[in-house]
């Protein structure tokens, strides 16, 4: 088997030669059989990123770098069939393109942040929308916060419920980075406390226990100002969001809550 810096080289060559793009599914197909999970038969997510960072190591400054990863982005879709946890096929190509994006998104901030919206209405999986947030959205976000948390509000409001979770999961790695900045995140969680659709409900409580580790009182004070709610969606959130706070707080809070 080739290591990843060789899968690498090879995806870079046909990308640049314009070869049939379907040879790299052929190609990871054959390469990555050995690197697949014993239990869902599933590529590793780590291998996949760590082939996509170096794919973008060689992609950077390219003038056609977008435009060749944008019709490879859209052929991994081509396919509907179902894997496990309800991913699709060509989660391969996907990851590594997302990997290499991460790259990209430290040095080429506009050319990247109009790649993602390009391919904001394709997303149609919670690892397509998660890796995304993970590796590229939140350095989007950490290099220019104001104009990012516009667009997150936007995408808040979208009837794509992947394009609002995506904007939900970008605050988990970006509190991470940016600890000190709870008031920011939880304003645009307050904004879809009453979500319906069970994979955005997850995201935000997802991103509630996060922004409790770095702040803790901030996220109480928050779900305290919900806990009146009959809203069921808005419990079953507070109930996820809550688990990462002490355990006085989580019996204040539950004592609350309205049944």
């Amino acid at each position: 088997m080739m290591d990843k810096k060789e899968i690498a080289k090879l995806i870079y060559q046909k990308l640049k030669k314009q070869e049939n793009i379907y040879d790299i599914f052929s190609l990871l197909s054959k390469e990555l059989v050995k690197e697949k999970t014993r239990k869902l038969e599933l590529t590793k997510t780590s291998v996949l990123n760590s082939i996509g960072q170096e794919l973008g190591k060689l992609l950077v400054g390219e003038t056609w770098e977008f435009e060749r990863l944008k019709e490879l982005w859209d052929l991994s879709y081509s396919k509907k069939r179902i894997l496990s946890q309800g991913l699709l096929v060509g989660r391969e190509i996907r990851l590594i393109i997302i990997g290499a994006l991460g790259i990209f998104s430290k040095k080429e901030y506009e050319t990247t942040k109009n790649f993602v919206f390009k391919i904001l209405d394709t997303i149609q999986d919670w690892e397509a929308c998660d890796q995304l947030a993970l590796r590229v959205v939140v350095n989007l976000a950490i290099q220019n916060q104001r104009e990012i948390f516009s667009i997150l509000k936007k995408w808040i409001n979208s009837n794509n419920k992947w394009i609002r979770r995506l904007a939900i999961a970008t605050i988990p790695p970006y509190i991470r980075a940016r600890k000190d900045e709870a008031k920011i995140c939880l304003e645009i969680l307050k904004e879809v406390m009453r979500e319906k659709d069970n994979d955005v409900k997850k995201a935000i409580g997802w991103a509630l226990r996060e922004i409790s580790k770095k702040d803790e009182e901030a996220v109480f004070k928050f779900l305290q100002k919900w806990v009146s709610t009959d809203n069921k969606n808005t419990k079953q959130i507070i109930k996820d969001g809550m688990k990462k706070l002490s355990e006085e707080r989580q019996k204040k809070l539950k004592s609350l809550i309205s049944e």
